[in-house]
């Protein structure tokens, strides 16, 4: 199985960095392949709403999405460990999520089928935060899926 797992904190050996860290060895040790990706430390642009992927399922903008994109038609499972930033999700993996706009119109808008592989495909979202509310996670929650 593949697992293609996203870091959202931009802050280095932060809480998100320690489970993620956690999650990925024990993936592993089952024998499982896990590719991680840092958005904070990519070249990933926002969304400009040009429309392009509307028409070819493809986004536009070339920069270290293209690996992103490839990764997430190969993958089986899917991990975000990210914490909540004023009740949202941080901006770099933010952008991420919204460049995967592209990968809703090729599914959704062009009807191409996605790849599911023998195992189906599953994600699972893991946040971190100080907050005494429920509100922030599940805009959070909202986003990723």
């Amino acid at each position: 199985m593949k697992v293609a797992a996203f870091l959202g904190s931009p802050r280095v050996e932060g809480n998100s960095e320690i489970l993620i860290g956690e999650a990925i060895g024990a993936i592993e040790k089952k024998g499982h392949r896990v590719e991680l990706f840092r958005p904070h430390a990519m070249d990933i642009s926002p969304c400009n709403n040009c429309g392009g992927c509307e028409e070819t399922g493809k986004c536009v903008i070339e920069d270290d999405m293209g690996g992103v994109y490839d990764t997430i038609h190969a993958c089986d499972r899917f991990l975000v460990v990210s914490p909540v930033f004023f009740f949202g999700l941080p901006s770099q993996i933010k952008a991420l999520i919204d460049r995967c706009q592209a990968i809703w119109c090729e599914k959704y808008l062009l009807k191409r089928p996605i790849p599911e592989g023998p195992y189906g495909r599953k994600g699972l979202l893991v946040m971190v935060g100080g907050m005494k509310k429920e509100e922030g996670f599940k805009s959070c929650e909202s986003t990723a899926k």
